[in-house]
Parts: structure tokens; sequence; C-alpha cells
């Protein structure tokens, strides 16, 4: 298994399909950040791609390919794991890329203690967007608006939400954009760019605790797809199947099912990890 320099994450694109996850072309594209190993350098068959916000490794490409899965193992126990578990993450959630991966990772993963999901891939599915209503006492407001209204604590919600998935808030507002709601200077809900390729532009949204289960986050979502709308953009939904909130929440806001796909989730080995990092000291 080899790692790619950013400078040569377009090898993987042959591997791409308009319907997999936006979240993977925003890495390869270079929008987002990410890290990415192959099989092979030269016209590589099968990769993983690691999402530069910890929130999921992608395996895309060719599934019957020894020479990888064979590797697959090692790459997350002893490459991926170290740098997780430093960075506060203790599980592996490995998503397929298409179908056929399902029972692979079944295959390679299987003799760990492990859980499985479906992700549900939403697309909007019209030009025009639904009016935001917002209850009394709230508004909708573009986010660098409310960087600059919100009180300071709200203030720092926002920048924690933007640096999850930027390097800046210089890189965002080049590459995304986004809402909040709010009441006076407190956020009740942030609905942006979390990830983005070419004009498709991945969600992000959540709606405090306080605030919750007063239609908020639908309000965020429907001003977010008319702000994409009127810049040319596409918005790209991607939930847990069983995150009932995200799900209705999509589906008021006009989106509709699209495609699914599977995850499997296991704890890093911890006897493989404490051993490779042994080793590095």
């Amino acid at each position: 298994m080899k790692e790619l320099t950013a400078d040569q994450f377009y090898i993987v694109e042959p591997l791409l399909s308009e319907e997999g996850s936006v979240e993977v072309r925003a890495v390869i594209e270079g929008v987002n950040e990410g890290r990415v190993f192959v099989d092979q350098v030269q016209e590589p068959a099968s990769a993983v791609v690691w999402l530069g916000n910890l929130d999921g490794i992608f395996v895309l490409g060719e599934e019957r390919n020894p020479l990888f899965t064979s590797k697959l193992r090692d790459c997350i126990d002893l490459v991926i794991g170290p740098a997780s578990i430093a960075a506060g993450v203790q599980e592996a959630e490995v998503l397929s890329y298409h179908p056929n991966w399902d029972l692979v990772l079944d295959d390679v993963f299987g003799d760990r203690t492990n859980e499985k999901w479906e992700q549900f891939i939403y697309r909007y599915p019209a030009n025009t967007a639904k009016s935001p209503e917002c209850p009394e006492g709230f508004r909708v407001v573009p986010i660098e608006k409310a960087l600059a209204q919100a009180s300071r604590f709200s203030q720092s919600l926002i920048q924690e939400k933007i640096y999850t998935f930027w390097t800046s808030e210089e890189d965002f507002f080049e590459n995304g954009m986004g809402v909040c709601v709010m009441k006076g200077r407190e956020v009740a809900s942030i609905c942006m760019t979390g990830f983005r390729a070419g004009n498709v532009h991945a969600v992000d949204i959540e709606t405090y605790k306080s605030f919750k289960r007063r239609g908020l986050g639908t309000a965020a979502a429907k001003a977010f797809v008319k702000e994409c709308l009127a810049h040319d953009a596409i918005p790209y939904w991607d939930c847990a199947a069983d995150n009932v909130p995200s799900v209705r929440t999509a589906e008021k806001a006009g989106f509709l099912l699209q495609g699914i796909y599977r995850g499997i989730a296991f704890e890093f080995d911890p006897k493989r990890v404490f051993q490779m990092n042994t080793r590095q000291q």
C-alpha cells in the first residue's frame, strides 16, 4: 500500500463515479483535506481515501484485488489507527464506495466486534427552493454576517463548525457557503458546506440542544438550498439511515433519496497500534 502526495491524488480520478460519495471526490480534487493510499502508484486499481475531518475511511475501485485487500488491515491499524487515536478518535469507520465492497469488508474485518449501518444519499430535485420559515423571534443570517453579529460564545460555535471541515475561515469562504438561524446574538442552527466537489456542496447541519424541536434545522436547510441554487450550486445530503432527525429534516427541506451505501465500524486494534507506536519511538 502506497500513500500519495496531494499532487498525485489525480491518478485516483478514474476510480470515481457520479453516484459515489461527494466527500471522496472533494478530497481527490484537493478542495478538502484528506489522505489517499493506493495499491500501486502506476494506474492504481483500488484506493483508500481517509477524510481530513477524520469522519470516514472510504474504500473504492476494484474490490477483487488481493494485493490491496491483503494490506488493508495494515493500512488501517498501523497507519490510520495511530494518527486517529492521537487525534482522540478510537474507532474506525470504513465505508463502501460501491456495494460490491460490502462483502469484502465483512471478510477483511469480520473477525472483529463491529457495527454495520447504512448511509442515505439525498439530492435536491428542483431548481426552485422552498421558502424558509422561522418561528417568531428567529431569523436566517448568512454565516459571514452571523460571525460578526454573534455573541462571543456563539461565534466560537460557528468557528468550531467551520474548522471541523476547513483549514481556515478564508478556506471555507473561498470554497463553501452557509447560513445560521439566530435568536438575537445566539446561534440556534447552522447549515453549511462541509465538503465541496465541483459545484456540489455536501451539507453539514447542526441545531444546538436548547433550540431543538422547533423546526429551526428545516428552516436552515431550506435557506442553505436557496443559497446554493442562487449560486448555481447543487446541495447534497448524506446521513446515517438511523439518524431520524437528519432524515426528517432532509425530506422536509425537499431532498429526495437517491442512493444507499454501507459502513462498518470497529475499534482500532490496540495491540497493533501499540506495537507500531513502540517501533516509532
